[in-house]
């Protein structure tokens, strides 16, 4: 084999599998820490990790949690006295990200017109909404609050899109888990292309002693 068809094999190995496995919803009943894994990207008070955007359009805006309930328009989601995120109707959120492998979010009062879309690598496109959002459908109750996990197995996603036909959807601290290898991984691959270019090498130095 080559070095550049070995090289190749070796990234090969790193490359993600595409709609292999379903996106799988995980629910905690409060506004729990992220996941391990996962770290929080975006939290409305002026945070933002860097390589993330969110881009706000129609009726959607940032409100105080310690302003507490906003009638007809926003309602914090339980436990917040922080700012957070409310969608109203015909608003939307999008999240512009690098590369990630799940996400997670606190979501309060989920509403059945609440809807997220995941947009990904090779055509990776879903839509969740009501039930299927926030394991269940609460109606807008107030003193329901949700820390959803989505993680999208092998498929990678580069985009969310939050948005809400009804008021409001409201939400805060988004937190994912990246898809960029891990420091364990590109020590792997360091001592992989080092292998590579010794046994090259090598050969190398074998053909020319036979020349």
């Amino acid at each position: 084999m080559s070095l550049k068809l070995s090289l190749l094999a070796v990234v090969a190995g790193l490359s993600v599998a595409t709609s292999a496995n379903a996106l799988t919803v995980v629910s905690s009943p409060t506004d729990a820490p992220p996941p391990a894994g996962q770290s929080v990207v975006y939290d409305f008070d002026g945070y933002v990790a860097s390589g993330f955007t969110l881009t706000l359009s129609g009726m959607a805006g940032v409100f105080s949690g310690a302003a507490g309930l906003v009638p007809g328009v926003a309602a914090p989601p339980p436990g917040t006295t922080s700012d957070y995120l409310a969608i109203q109707t015909g608003g939307s959120a999008t999240l512009d990200t690098p590369l990630i492998r799940a996400l997670s979010v606190y979501i309060g009062s989920p509403d059945s017109y609440n809807s997220i879309r995941f947009i990904g690598l090779n055509g990776f496109d879903v839509t969740l909404s009501g039930a299927a959002l926030a394991d269940g459908s609460f109606g807008g109750n107030q003193s329901i609050g949700r820390r959803m996990t989505y993680d999208f197995g092998l498929d990678r996603v580069t985009q969310v899109i939050f948005s809400s036909s009804g008021n409001s959807f409201e939400l805060d601290n988004i937190a994912v888990a990246s898809a960029v290898p891990e420091p364990a991984t590109w020590a792997m691959m360091i001592v992989g292309f080092g292998t590579l270019g010794a046994t090259l090498r090598r050969r190398r130095a074998s053909a020319l002693g036979w020349a």
